[in-house]
């Protein structure tokens, strides 16, 4: 049952549209590898269900930067969260936004 759920979401986030927004001010990434390292360790507390209107945030420190990295439901409904899917989703932010940024996917903002 768990991978239906699963596979409903992932369906809900590839046929709805998407936004994205780069920030553009505050610091630039000190290093992209060092924060998909920090980014997969948060993912391991931000995977599970989302209640309707639900926001989680997670913070990673180095000595260098701060990384903060939140999943926001925006749905009327829950909404599952895979470990995979939260990599996917918030790797882009780190990858194309020099920055970060922040996107949405089927109502839910990464």
């Amino acid at each position: 049952m768990h991978y239906l759920k699963f596979l409903a979401a992932l369906t809900a986030l590839c046929v709805t549209s998407t936004s994205a927004t780069c920030f553009s001010s505050g610091a630039s990434w000190v290093g992209k590898d060092l924060a998909r390292e920090k980014l997969r360790d948060a993912c391991n507390e931000l995977d599970g269900t989302y209640d309707a209107g639900e926001v989680y945030s997670v913070c990673r420190d180095t000595p260098r930067q701060k990384y903060i990295f939140e999943v926001r439901n925006q749905n009327g409904n829950a909404v599952s969260l895979s470990y995979d899917a939260c990599v996917a989703n918030l790797k882009r932010q780190i990858d194309n936004c020099s920055r970060g940024g922040y996107e949405t996917f089927g109502g839910v903002r990464f």
